[in-house]
């Protein structure tokens, strides 16, 4: 079970994600800047969602690593490589930075949560390109080319 993890707005931290009853996330924060949570809720599922657009009617991919649950919509995949993470000083998990929160899982959870969804990427069409095929026939609506 996954617990979404609120500081108090003055703190300007963005909501954790973590696994229930663990400690390494609330005690990196409060040893690095002094806040302790404001309030908690579990959550069934974690969404890998790296911030940018998503489709309405796109159906998520669902999968479990370790007990946790991951959703994923297929036109986010090709922008995980865009996330950026740091290794917890003397723990064996890592911090992961999205738009809207941080997740804070075990190093080796994080390792088989990132290759299943690059695995879903290789067999996915480019979230680019679903875009690019829907706004095509919009008028003055251009798609930047990388």
């Amino acid at each position: 079970m996954l617990e979404l993890i609120h500081y108090s707005p003055d703190s300007k931290i963005r909501p954790h994600v973590t696994i229930a009853g663990s400690r390494v996330c609330e005690d990196d924060l409060k040893d690095r800047y002094g806040y302790v949570p404001a309030k908690r809720k579990m959550i069934n599922t974690f969404w890998l969602d790296p911030g940018g657009f998503a489709f309405d009617d796109t159906e998520p991919i669902r999968f479990e690593v370790n007990g946790i649950s991951v959703g994923v919509k297929p036109e986010h995949l090709y922008a995980l490589d865009g996330i950026k993470a740091r290794v917890l000083a003397n723990e064996d998990w890592v911090k992961v930075y999205f738009t809207q929160w941080c997740l804070v899982v075990p190093t080796a959870t994080w390792g088989e949560i990132l290759t299943t969804a690059k695995a879903f990427a290789s067999v996915y069409e480019d979230g680019r390109v679903l875009l690019a095929e829907r706004v095509k026939d919009v008028p003055f609506v251009r798609i930047k080319k990388e």
